[in-house]
């Protein structure tokens, strides 16, 4: 599969350059043409000489212009044989991958390979997700019945999380089985300089410290129409991974933000685990300064950091930043920029959007200092909460995650009380 995607992509691209090649000989041609008018013109010895430049010039373009297509050609021949030769030999493994059952022989896809598949339907096509479906739709007949969803459908429900939550793609993301121990360094201080053959200070080895991540279910019972089930896998495969999808980031959104960790079974929130000192208050009708000097308590000049963000309710942002990047003068008339809403800002600080920050709360941070952990598997089972009277059929999407701030001074929450 992998193999077949990058021979049509390499037959895309060459297909592109040899329209670009057949661009180029059309203006040669035209070019010559001209030439051959301005030649049956000339009338003197340095009106020919002049063309003779001309002229020699275009046959050295149109000798390189030939040898360029014949050689994208032959490319394009030996990738279409090449690829029929794949097509035919996969026909009867394809064949048995069907007869054991989903996900059994398939190629493993990553999430950017998911995209690829979906832009070309083959997606659709696989053996392990129309299968997968098909025990999808009998699943209220299971009784204690779990369905592991296929790696290319988590893949793509992974790959959607990041539509749906504004805060996953901001942190620190990994992978792994079972409980994980993670070792962190979490120094901050400067390498020291020495002679080339002389060893390291003992103290440049580090601060370490081991963060547990477990791996607490999220789940949320969903219906289907059973009209629904009948439809192809397509409409089915849209509903089933965008209901997921949904579902899981807002709860990933509630949990980064405000996670009670294990005594909730959950992940560790960032905003319980702020310190005393980055907790910052300033008045509604402070100036603007004042609502971005806090940032000073993360980028103290020790070390460097990433990207830092502020994190708000959108209503928090029109009631006290939107008017203050719009300044006026006496006659009313605007003299400073206007605020960009589609990619808002604090004085060029970039701000996101999220309906889990409390009202008149703004969370500064460099957000990869917050690691989630992913486990491999999003599992559905079946419900006992079946809408038989309205023909639905219920179905809960399972996921396992675990996250914790790794340093928690690099976040500042800052709450805007009223003006005095």
């Amino acid at each position: 599969m992998l193999k077949q995607l990058k021979i049509n992509k390499a037959l895309e691209i060459k297909r592109a350059k040899l329209k670009e090649i057949e661009t180029k000989a059309q203006d040669i041609l035209k070019r010559s043409e001209a030439t051959q008018a301005a030649l049956s013109e000339a009338t003197t010895d340095e009106d020919l000489a002049l063309l003779e430049t001309e002229i020699q010039g275009l046959e050295t373009e149109q000798t390189e212009i030939d040898n360029d297509k014949k050689t994208v050609e032959d490319e394009i021949a030996a990738l279409e044989e090449e690829l029929q030769e794949i097509n035919e030999r996969s026909k009867e493994p394809n064949k048995q991958t069907r007869s054991k059952g989903a996900g059994e022989n398939m190629e493993s896809v990553n999430r950017l390979q998911v995209r690829e598949l979906l832009k070309t339907g083959e997606y659709y096509k696989r053996s392990d997700v129309t299968d997968f479906y098909e025990k999808f739709k009998n699943l209220r007949a299971v009784t204690g019945g779990e369905l592991t969803i296929p790696e290319v459908i988590v893949n793509r429900i992974m790959d959607m999380l990041g539509d749906y939550s504004t805060l996953y793609p901001l942190v620190d993301k990994i992978q792994v089985k079972g409980t994980a121990r993670i070792l962190i360094d979490t120094d901050t201080t400067p390498a020291s300089w020495v002679e080339q053959n002389a060893a390291l200070p003992v103290g440049d080895v580090g601060t370490l410290a081991y963060l547990d991540f477990d791996g607490f279910k999220v789940g949320k019972v969903t219906f289907v129409d059973n009209y629904l089930l009948q439809d192809s896998v397509i409409n089915l495969d849209d509903y089933v991974s965008k209901k997921i999808a949904r579902a899981i980031s807002l709860a990933l959104d509630i949990a980064i933000l405000n996670g009670t960790g294990a005594a909730g079974k959950q992940p560790s929130g960032i905003i319980p685990a702020i310190p005393a000192g980055n907790r910052v208050t300033v008045a509604a009708d402070d100036p603007i300064a004042e609502y971005v000097k806090p940032i000073g308590l993360i980028d103290t000049g020790l070390d460097s950091v990433g990207e830092i963000r502020a994190i708000m309710r959108r209503s928090t942002y029109y009631n006290y930043f939107l008017e203050m990047s719009i300044q006026v003068n006496a006659a009313g008339d605007i003299v400073g920029r206007l605020p960009n809403i589609a990619q808002p800002d604090i004085l060029g600080i970039p701000v996101t959007f999220n309906n889990s920050m409390a009202a008149d709360q703004v969370l500064y941070g460099e957000f990869e200092k917050y690691t989630l952990v992913e486990r491999e598997n999003i599992a559905i089972d079946n419900s006992e909460h079946v809408r038989f009277v309205e023909d639905q059929m219920a179905f809960r999407g399972k996921g396992r995650f675990d996250g914790k701030p790794t340093k928690n001074d690099a976040f500042v929450l800052l709450t805007i009380t009223p003006a005095v």
